[in-house]
């Protein structure tokens, strides 16, 4: 049964993010917002989802061998109460070798992302700033959620 959930949430996660009108929001996965390879929400878009009571790490645009390519990351809506964190390394943690990380805490949004990394894996979840490993992760300074920007 996990294997169904992890495999449809990779799936929907890695089509492009449409507006989502009717946020997928189940006890076992919920749509908590979108990630854009291009400023002020624009570019194209990719879902970011939470499971419940169970933060996983999920890989970011997935290849054919299920195998995170990544994203650039240049502005996030978090629309709903949680914290994602978004890391530059297939592993959700900061302490890897070589692997950059930040954090955005919603409801709240990021327009202006000035970064040029390639992330490949995030985690989302209410305690998730008390996991080990995030200890070295830039917190992104949001601005109060606008569920119209970037929904056209």
């Amino acid at each position: 049964m996990n294997a169904c959930i992890f495999l449809f949430t990779f799936f929907v996660a890695s089509v492009v993010g449409l507006p989502h009108v009717a946020m997928i929001d189940t006890p076992v996965v919920r749509d908590v917002g979108l990630i854009f390879d291009d400023r002020y929400y624009q570019g194209n878009s990719t879902f970011i989802f939470e499971l419940p009571g169970k933060p996983t790490c999920i890989p970011i645009n997935v290849d054919s061998n299920s195998r995170p390519r990544g994203f650039s990351i240049k502005s996030v809506q978090i629309c709903k109460p949680t914290t994602c964190a978004f890391f530059t390394g297939e592993k959700c943690t900061s302490k890897s070798t070589g692997t950059f990380s930040v954090t955005c805490k919603g409801p709240g949004d990021v327009p202006n992302h000035d970064s040029n990394n390639v992330y490949k894996s995030y985690i989302c979840g209410e305690n998730i700033s008390k996991r080990a490993g995030l200890e070295d992760t830039k917190a992104l300074v949001t601005v109060p959620h606008n569920s119209n920007a970037g929904m056209v």
